[in-house]
């Protein structure tokens, strides 16, 4: 059964010019993945590793992910890592 002129996209009211302005000013204001520092280009390895460990990174990467954590990948796991190492 189809929807009523009321619910559909042609039966609705479009934003205002100051709404659209408001939401623009919002929206701007908004970080987008913060500034990134221009880094060295990235070369891809292959490393083995034990599955129990690969499971605690993944679930690490995960909890930061939905926690907003700063690393949220696997490899950007790694990577803090052996930095802090000193490689």
């Amino acid at each position: 059964m189809p929807k009523p002129p009321s619910q559909t996209a042609a039966g609705r009211q479009g934003a205002s010019p100051e709404q659209a302005k408001q939401v623009a000013d919002v929206m701007a204001e908004r970080p987008y993945g913060g500034v990134k520092e221009v880094a060295q280009k990235v070369k891809n390895i292959s490393i083995s590793l034990p599955p129990s460990m690969i499971a605690k990174l993944q679930d690490t990467a995960r909890a930061n992910q939905r926690g907003g954590g700063e690393l949220t990948t696997v490899s950007g796991i790694l990577r803090d890592l052996l930095e802090k190492a000193g490689y």
